[in-house]
């Protein structure tokens, strides 16, 4: 509960303890603080606060035996502070009301996140999808993660990717030349002054001015190291309920991103046919470790996607009603529940307006109102 400079704490239990009252700023300095000493990572930050029962009593505690350090560092932490104002971002941190629930889950949750753009509806973490995959992709994975990055913005959900050259720009972009371009969120591995690759400077620019995020655990002025590659990948995956590998060779970050996936005990799934090259053998291993689900090509991402979903909502709503998504009227009505439609047929029926036709389809069978059958035809459910 937020008042104009106060922050009452009423937090479930294990997030802060109950009844303590300070300000804001305090608040947020002290946390950044805490992360600004060396050698202090998520977990051990976290560690502390839950002992000390406040991210300001837990500073007072270390500052009281570190009194050397405690000025410079505190002052370290404001210097990041005022850079983050200036550049006209956020800094939201783990007793943050706005802290994503799903990450917060996460045991290296991170303490505090900094961010650029716009935050996203608490409800809009849940229908994010993080796809990642190799810098060196093929031209088929290329286009997969543009299909992968349009279609599943257009249809109502959130893109997370991690900005890197190859796959992850790729889906990045394909948000971008949809609809809702700004249902995305980039994942850095570095600050927010210094987004790294330089060559995506202006896809990031994009995201912020279409409505989307940049968002990292890296405070401003801090170098990006190698380590912190690997770090990103557990918040990229921890963001969303769902990760895809789109293309990976046999050793590759998207293969950590898949192994943080899974043991977050998310969806896992891998594009994989038979017959596929070496470019492709990570997306083989997941799949012959069982790590991943293996799906064909990204309609069949969505189809598996749909059947989950579908299937959850048959075990937990008990046989409630999932009210009819605005903007799918046309193809609803095209369909019938006895004789299935075809694509083409449907093609027809929108003009040759395939890119708002998939999108129609996928909302729907997203949501459970149809099914697909094989040879791309559909009937009401």
């Amino acid at each position: 509960m937020c008042k104009t400079n106060t922050i009452v704490c009423e937090q479930p239990v294990g997030r802060l303890r109950a009844g303590c009252t300070f300000r804001a700023m305090d608040s947020v300095l002290a946390w950044m603080a805490l992360l600004a000493r060396s050698g202090k990572g998520a977990r051990w930050v976290r560690r502390e606060v839950s002992r000390a029962g406040s991210p300001v009593a837990a500073w007072q505690d270390w500052a009281q035996g570190h009194p050397s350090k405690a000025a410079a560092t505190w002052d370290r932490a404001q210097r990041q502070h005022q850079s983050i104002q200036r550049l006209g971002a956020h800094v939201v941190t783990f007793h943050d009301l706005r802290y994503p629930a799903l990450l917060a889950h996460i045991p290296d949750a991170p303490p505090v996140l900094y961010a650029r753009g716009t935050w996203p509806k608490p409800e809009g973490w849940g229908r994010a999808l993080a796809v990642v995959g190799t810098r060196g992709c093929s031209p088929q994975g290329a286009a997969w993660a543009l299909q992968a990055g349009r279609e599943w913005t257009e249809a109502g959900g959130r893109l997370v990717s991690g900005l890197a050259r190859g796959i992850d720009g790729r889906a990045h972009q394909g948000a971008l030349n949809g609809a809702r371009g700004g249902a995305q969120v980039a994942v850095l591995p570095c600050a927010l002054d210094a987004i790294h690759p330089r060559m995506h400077e202006g896809l990031a620019e994009a995201i912020v001015a279409r409505g989307g995020l940049l968002l990292t655990e890296q405070p401003p002025g801090v170098q990006v190291e190698r380590w912190m590659f690997a770090s990103r990948n557990r918040i990229l995956t921890g963001l969303a309920p769902t990760t895809v590998v789109i293309q990976s060779p046999a050793r590759g970050g998207s293969l950590i991103s898949a192994r943080c996936a899974f043991d977050q005990d998310r969806e896992v799934f891998a594009l994989w046919q038979q017959g596929m090259g070496a470019s492709w053998s990570g997306n083989r291993a997941l799949v012959a470790d069982e790590l991943a689900v293996p799906v064909a090509d990204v309609n069949a991402l969505w189809r598996a996607i749909a059947e989950g979903e579908q299937s959850r909502q048959t075990g937990s709503a008990q046989g409630e009603l999932v009210a009819f998504p605005e903007g799918c009227r046309e193809v609803w009505d095209a369909l019938n529940n006895a004789r299935p439609t075809t694509w083409d047929q449907l093609r027809k029926t929108c003009e040759g307006r395939t890119v708002d036709l998939e999108r129609q389809l996928f909302t729907l069978e997203m949501l459970g109102w149809i099914r697909r059958l094989p040879g791309r035809a559909f009937l009401r459910s």
